[in-house]
């Protein structure tokens, strides 16, 4: 049942984004809550989650020109990587408008949702799945099945799953010459260096540089 909080929210972004985005962001919440069952996460923490998911994408449908005319007049840095690839300025740019133009400005909510892209070395479980639910919500599994295996790694270990995502999705960015947000990099580090699991040393050189 979704809170007073998540309703608001809800009630104040549907005119300003297109039914496409809200059916994604639909799909995303019905996982996250799901997951956040699954891991038995406390109703703090689970609030905190799905408000995250029903803000992330308040501004993933604006044209790359206008996302860079936004972060300029916010004054926030772009990156070579965000510049080249604008879309991945909607986290960001989404997390500074939830809170100054929705009064969204809990640091955990803010935090989840600017990263929700790349992940952050500092997600805790509870953003991960957040994460995980952004990437694996049937719409996109549907679209590229390998996803599936991250799906079904979920329910058993956030973490776990959130690293075999990073590297399908470097496996696919080198196959389509994309270049990897640094911080995607750094949060696949910290995955490991937080014992997520063995990788082959291939895997380590290859993706992680460790």
């Amino acid at each position: 049942m979704p809170t007073t909080d998540q309703r608001k929210l809800r009630a104040q972004m549907t005119p300003l984004i297109p039914p496409g985005v809200t059916g994604h962001i639909d799909r995303v919440v019905t996982l996250a809550a799901a997951l956040a069952e699954r891991h038995a996460f406390d109703v703090a923490t689970t609030e905190r989650l799905l408000l995250a998911a029903q803000g992330h994408d308040l501004l993933r449908a604006l044209e790359p020109a206008d996302l860079l005319t936004r972060a300029a007049d916010r004054g926030l840095e772009v990156d070579p990587v965000e510049r080249a690839a604008p879309v991945l300025l909607h986290g960001p740019l989404a997390a500074e408008e939830l809170c100054a133009d929705f009064d969204l400005c809990d640091p955990w909510v803010v935090h989840a949702v600017r990263w929700h892209t790349s992940g952050h070395p500092d997600f805790d479980d509870a953003a991960w799945v957040f994460f995980l639910a952004d990437k694996v919500e049937p719409w996109k599994v549907e679209q590229w099945p390998a996803l599936q295996q991250v799906l079904d790694s979920a329910w058993e270990s956030p973490a776990q799953a959130a690293l075999r995502y990073l590297e399908l999705n470097i496996e696919r960015g080198e196959s389509r010459g994309w270049h990897q947000h640094p911080m995607a990099l750094s949060a696949g580090r910290a995955l490991i260096e937080a014992g997520t699991r063995q990788l082959s040393d291939r895997l380590l050189k290859q993706f992680w540089g460790v």
